[in-house]
């Protein structure tokens, strides 16, 4: 199966002055593959589950116009306020 990559018109015209570049991205994707590939193996597939609908998430409160930055930051405050230690 061939899958072809869609890059601009004006981008693949400088690129193709490059030389050896198919080459290098060949061997880019076939370290991209082993990279996901390791991944996939390293955790559970509930957490892979888990993150991607994170970022499902963060996706769509972007789109709607969220501020994640504020977001975090309210976060990090009530987790700051759930963990903090009461000096006696």
């Amino acid at each position: 199966m061939m899958v072809a990559l869609k890059i601009p018109d004006d981008l693949a015209a400088q690129a193709s002055r490059i030389p050896g570049l198919n080459e290098r991205v060949e061997r880019f994707i076939q370290m991209e593959i082993v990279q996901y590939e390791q991944r996939m193996r390293r955790f559970r597939p509930e957490t892979i589950d888990m993150v991607e609908r994170a970022r499902i998430n963060a996706e769509s409160h972007r789109a709607s116009g969220c501020n994640l930055d504020e977001i975090k930051n309210s976060f990090e405050k009530h987790l700051d306020e759930l963990t903090e230690y009461e000096s006696s």
